[in-house]
C-alpha cells in the first residue's frame, strides 16, 4: 500500500505534537489504539507499525521532511 499523503500535526500537551493515521492505513496495518510503533528519526522521520509483535517484524511508512 505505498501512499504519499500530507498530514497536519496537532498540538498536544506542553509542546508535544500528534499525527493521526488515516482509517485506510489503520485497517491495512491492523492498528488499534494502544499499539506500539517504532519511530526512526534520521534524515527522514519513519514510523514502523509492528505487524507481528512476537517476531517484531514491521512494515514501514515514510514521512519525508520537505
Amino acid at each position: 500500500m505505498p501512499t504519499l499523503m500530507r498530514r497536519k500535526l496537532i498540538a498536544m500537551g506542553d509542546g508535544g505534537l500528534v499525527i493521526t493515521v488515516p482509517k485506510a492505513w489503520r485497517d491495512y496495518y491492523r492498528l488499534k489504539a494502544g499499539d506500539l510503533v517504532t519511530v526512526i528519526a534520521d534524515d527522514e522521520l519513519r514510523i514502523r507499525p509492528m505487524i507481528n509483535k512476537e517476531k517484531m517484524t514491521h512494515s514501514e511508512v515514510h514521512l519525508n521532511h520537505e
